[in-house]
């Protein structure tokens, strides 16, 4: 094991579908193709809405997740907005509410390019497939030479390449400085304990 799979943790969404808010990106912001390409503030910021309209109430938090990505409060946002990371932005971001009003004050968790910086080789991989576009982690291991070459601040926040259904990892740094708001949406699992479907049985 490295010494990185100690200091980064992996975001999770909390499951609990009628308790937290769902997001779900416009028509519009989706073909600005939000999740994966640098955004031109230019264009405005990024809108959400109740991904479960009718069926989970509009309980809007500090944070709200839109997949794996999160939407947060300014003042969320100013903890990671005072760091240069890699591939990422903190975008502008409105959540309609129900009745159609716009909440704004939000931003974004924006990831427009992602690290290759996984040891398939050495992680626990479900039928691991060197060539296959992705392949699902149960247990990572990190490339420690790829990690030693980026600056700790560029690689606070990462974007994992190459894993199933996408993941995000945080440095610890990051994870003691959110600690204080109480973000319920979310959840961190240090990553040389995490197993895959863990955020299934634990709520922070």
């Amino acid at each position: 094991m490295s010494q990185y799979e100690d200091q980064y943790f992996i975001m999770k969404r909390v499951v609990f579908r009628d308790k937290y808010l769902s997001l779900r990106a416009t028509l519009d912001t989706g073909r600005r193709n939000h999740t994966y390409a640098k955004l031109d503030y230019g264009d405005g910021p990024v809108f959400f809405e109740n991904g479960y309209k009718g069926e989970v109430p509009f309980n809007l938090n500090n944070a709200q997740m839109d997949s794996i990505y999160p939407v947060v409060s300014v003042d969320i946002a100013s903890v990671v907005n005072q760091y240069e990371i890699n591939g990422f932005q903190l975008f502008p971001a409105v959540i309609i509410g129900d009745d159609g009003t716009w909440y704004e004050d939000f931003y974004f968790f924006n990831f427009y390019s992602t690290l290759d910086c996984v040891d398939f080789e050495s992680s626990n991989v479900d039928e691991y497939e060197p060539n296959a576009k992705y392949n699902e982690v149960i247990k990572y291991k990190l490339l420690e030479n790829i990690l030693n070459d980026i600056p700790e601040e560029s690689r606070l926040i990462i974007k994992l390449a190459r894993v199933e259904g996408g993941a995000i990892i945080v440095h610890e740094k990051i994870v003691k400085a959110l600690a204080k708001f109480n973000i319920e949406a979310f959840q961190f699992f240090k990553l040389s304990e995490y197993i895959l479907g863990m955020e299934f049985n634990r709520v922070n």
